[in-house]
């Protein structure tokens, strides 16, 4: 499957949205994602679906293939997704700058709870710009051209939903399509990825005494959160009776409960996540279920024990996770 990746290497020809000479008065074809509505007087000029593929999430600034130090990266960070991936173009209304339709975007998306994971601007060295390098000319249709000022890019993270935009001003308008001068273009591409199967999660006590027995520890996937949150959802309860089962059955028994996430965001962010969880999952044990906090002890591991790769959503939910270690 084509990996879609963001680079400004391809010609404005390669959104294909209208023919020499033609206005765009309506939407050319598609609709909005039922996740994000588009920016005020906005017209769809492309639109495409795919109902599974993988996508490279640009999370850093782009590097010089020729510079040392690079080591063939083109980027400082991406993140492999995987899962049904929408992709809209749109025109925005003339007289609307790059700067304000960004800013729209990022308000909508953070009102809906979406965490920022990264974000910048031309003018802040993003350095999307490998046209003609010949290394980079098959990444076919990623992006449309554009004048190399005024650009704006985030990706942003909502549950297991991803988006990146793209905005750019083409300042000197475009003479083979209808773009005005100094017009707004939107580029909106939308993964939602294939998360983990959860079904049996919950683990028994003895189970879990098992496992500790033979290997020391055991990993939980029934405990769950809100992304970026330490309150325990509802859908934790059989999880957490069956941790206090554990420990009534053996009162000699003390735990490590380590709090393990996945690697999007910094080291320092997911280590403060992940000890506020497992403090919670312990304050939940000694307050509802009557254990001893002198048996548990919360510890933050951030990503630093990954069980799975973190290159897809399907690693990444394995690493998200609590563990239960014999002290």
């Amino acid at each position: 499957m084509k990996n879609f990746i963001w680079f400004s290497c391809v010609l404005l020809a390669s959104i294909g949205f209208a023919q020499s000479g033609d206005t765009v008065t309506k939407d050319v074809e598609g609709h909005d994602h039922p996740l994000l509505k588009r920016y005020e007087g906005s017209l769809i000029v492309a639109y495409s679906e795919k109902a599974y593929d993988s996508y490279k999430l640009i999370l850093g600034k782009a590097l010089n293939p020729s510079a040392d130090g690079s080591q063939g990266k083109r980027i400082e960070k991406e993140q492999t997704l995987e899962g049904k991936i929408t992709r809209i173009t749109y025109l925005a209304p003339v007289g609307r700058s790059a700067l304000e339709v960004s800013k729209n975007y990022e308000n909508e998306l953070k009102a809906k709870g979406a965490e920022t994971l990264f974000s910048g601007a031309d003018s802040e060295g993003l350095g999307y710009d490998f046209g003609g390098v010949p290394q980079y000319d098959d990444l076919n249709g990623q992006l449309f051209g554009y004048s190399h000022t005024k650009a704006r890019y985030g990706a942003y993270k909502l549950e297991n939903t991803y988006i990146a935009i793209y905005i750019a001003e083409f300042e000197n308008g475009a003479t083979k399509y209808p773009v005005a001068k100094g017009q707004t273009a939107v580029q909106v591409d939308i993964i939602e990825s294939k998360p983990m199967e959860e079904k049996m999660v919950t683990v028994s006590a003895e189970k879990m005494a098992g496992s500790i027995e033979s290997s020391g520890k055991i990993a939980l996937y029934g405990i769950y959160f809100d992304t970026n949150k330490t309150a325990l959802k509802p859908e934790s309860t059989p999880t957490l009776a069956e941790i206090a089962k554990l420990l009534l059955a053996d009162p000699k028994l003390n735990l490590l409960v380590g709090g393990h996430t996945d690697n999007v965001g910094t080291f320092e962010a997911n280590r403060d996540l992940s000890q506020r969880r497992a403090a919670a999952v312990v304050q939940e044990l000694v307050s509802h279920y009557n254990v001893s906090a002198q048996r548990l002890f919360p510890f933050g591991v951030s990503y630093a024990s990954p069980v799975a790769t973190n290159e897809t959503e399907e690693g990444r939910a394995k690493n998200r996770r609590v563990e239960l270690v014999k002290m």
